[in-house]
């Protein structure tokens, strides 16, 4: 666990500091900053779990940092810690964003453990909701994705199965056809097969998913298993 201390007064956040050790937690490491600017800098490069924020910084109140931290890491968990009969900060606070906050000079040990692990549990629970929203997301945006390329494929099949049909009938009447016309229409053939297999293979995806093509680019895989099938033939294409 990382924890951000944020307060101007060193004497203060080494009083802090000192209390966190003592704690029967897991605190890998304690970054202590003395302004907001510092602490915006701290959040972006250490990545803390948790926040201790002074209300009182030299250039910034801590109800605004807050907000400026949380509307870059809205999964971050703030505390503000706050003198004595500032509770209507607090309040202001826990408005902005923060997740709970202390009096200077009167919280106990078991206080500041219990807001310890209170504040994580409700940073870990909203990282939680946040990713479930995120694949639900995703998952709708792939519905939508698969139901269109479904669309395209029934639209594209139809002209192709008119044009399987017209050229099969042709090849059918070998009068009137030198071998070199012969050759062009069983040539339009193999490709009007080939683009309805295409076609079929498109309407047959059930999943969404990308292969690497070249650095940085993804194309839709369509050569999976469940998209083998025969390609078909004319006849099969004039019953469609």
């Amino acid at each position: 666990m990382k924890v951000l201390l944020v307060d101007d007064v060193e004497f203060d956040a080494d009083l802090l500091r000192h209390k966190l050790s003592t704690l029967s937690l897991p605190l890998l490491e304690v970054v202590v900053r003395t302004d907001g600017r510092g602490a915006l800098e701290a959040v972006r490069d250490h990545a803390p779990d948790l926040v201790f924020l002074d209300y009182h910084l030299p250039d910034i109140d801590g109800v605004e940092l807050i907000r400026s931290c949380l509307a870059t890491y809205p999964d971050l968990a703030i505390v503000l810690v706050t003198a004595h009969g500032s509770e209507s900060v607090a309040v202001k606070a826990m408005k902005a964003g923060a997740m709970d906050y202390l009096v200077k000079g009167s919280f106990s040990l078991e206080a500041l453990e219990r807001v310890l692990r209170a504040a994580i549990e409700r940073s870990e629970l909203r990282r939680t909701v946040r990713h479930q929203q995120e694949a639900l997301i995703a998952a709708e945006r792939q519905r939508v994705m698969l139901e269109s390329i479904g669309a395209a494929c029934h639209h594209f099949a139809q002209p192709v199965t008119t044009l399987l049909g017209r050229l099969d009938l042709i090849l059918q009447q070998p009068e009137g056809l030198s071998d070199h016309q012969r050759e062009i229409l069983e040539e339009c053939l193999s490709s009007s097969q080939r683009m309805m297999e295409l076609l079929t293979r498109f309407q047959r995806v059930r999943e969404y998913r990308t292969v690497p093509y070249v650095e940085e680019c993804k194309i839709l895989d369509i050569e999976s298993p469940w998209a083998d099938s025969p390609a078909p033939t004319s006849s099969d294409s004039k019953s469609r």
